[in-house]
């Protein structure tokens, strides 16, 4: 059932808390998509449901009202005595950097995560809760779904395809762990205080695997870091570290069927599997800077 609380109620509570910038924080004061998030988690009393950055609370609330098992971890420690003298045993508040959390330590291992994610940390979130390309975190497997908050920049990024400006290394590492659904919109005035930009909520699913395997993955790691590093750069510009010669790295970009023109942001992450598996035969260290 709908929280009752109203988005006038919430901005009402928003402005009597003084928002710390440094921690990226605007309180999402929209009644309406506040409950269309929790639609899209699809809660029930059998899920584990952890949040990221609870803030006020007002997310927090509706979570509990799922009958799901709600923990909540908050980075603010001014607000965590709020948050656990208002919810008592409706959810579990723990304070902590969730870039350092272990989710792992929680029983039973959250299944659903949702949070309003800042802006320039939302790729080490991804991170750390699906892992890195080849290094999958320990506690994945029971992630059924991430919905997350973010910056509607960093939606396109996620759902760009190559060839695109939007196109960059969080999309190759997306393909590689999860997909991605575009949910809706999240127009300034939804958060308090009130940002310079849109934002959208997005569903996240891991893949069941990989859609690339590699024969080096360090090198194929090596090679989109290198070339998005760069992005205004060629490609084979960015291949230095490799000690190939020019003409060489047009050789081998040709015979995997790629542009010896192009830059990072023109391959898919078949592409860059293949140039790589390539790449790793003519080369004595693959991976290394020797």
């Amino acid at each position: 059932m709908p929280s009752l609380t109203t988005r006038e109620q919430l901005i009402n509570r928003a402005r009597r808390v003084s928002a710390k910038k440094r921690l990226g924080q605007n309180f999402f004061i929209d009644a309406d998509r506040l409950d269309r998030i929790v639609d899209a988690l699809s809660l029930s009393a059998s899920d584990h449901v952890l949040e990221i950055g609870p803030g006020l609370g007002f997310l927090t609330d509706r979570l509990t009202e799922t009958g799901a098992r709600v923990t909540a971890v908050e980075l603010d420690g001014e607000l965590v005595p709020k948050l656990r003298n208002e919810f008592g045993r409706r959810a579990e508040i723990i304070h902590a950097n969730f870039l350092d959390f272990d989710i792992g330590s929680l029983t039973p291992v959250p299944n659903k995560i949702v949070g309003n994610i800042p802006y320039q940390i939302t790729s080490p979130i991804c991170a750390h809760i699906f892992g890195e390309i080849g290094e999958p975190s320990p506690w994945s497997p029971k992630i059924e779904l991430l919905v997350m908050t973010v910056q509607f920049e960093v939606a396109e990024r996620l759902l760009a395809k190559p060839g695109t400006k939007a196109y960059s290394h969080l999309t190759v590492l997306k393909d590689y762990l999860f997909d991605v659904e575009f949910l809706f919109k999240v127009p300034p005035d939804s958060f308090w205080p009130i940002p310079e930009v849109t934002s959208a909520v997005v569903r996240c699913t891991p893949l069941p695997a990989p859609p690339v395997v590699c024969r080096d993955m360090r090198l194929f790691k090596r090679i989109l870091q290198t070339g998005f590093k760069q992005r205004r750069k060629m490609l084979k510009n960015n291949l230095s570290f490799l000690h190939l010669d020019e003409q060489k790295v047009t050789e081998l970009m040709r015979k995997a069927r790629i542009n010896p023109l192009a830059r990072a942001e023109d391959l898919s992450i078949q592409q860059f599997a293949l140039l790589s598996d390539i790449l790793s035969e003519h080369i004595a260290h693959p991976g290394d800077d020797r």
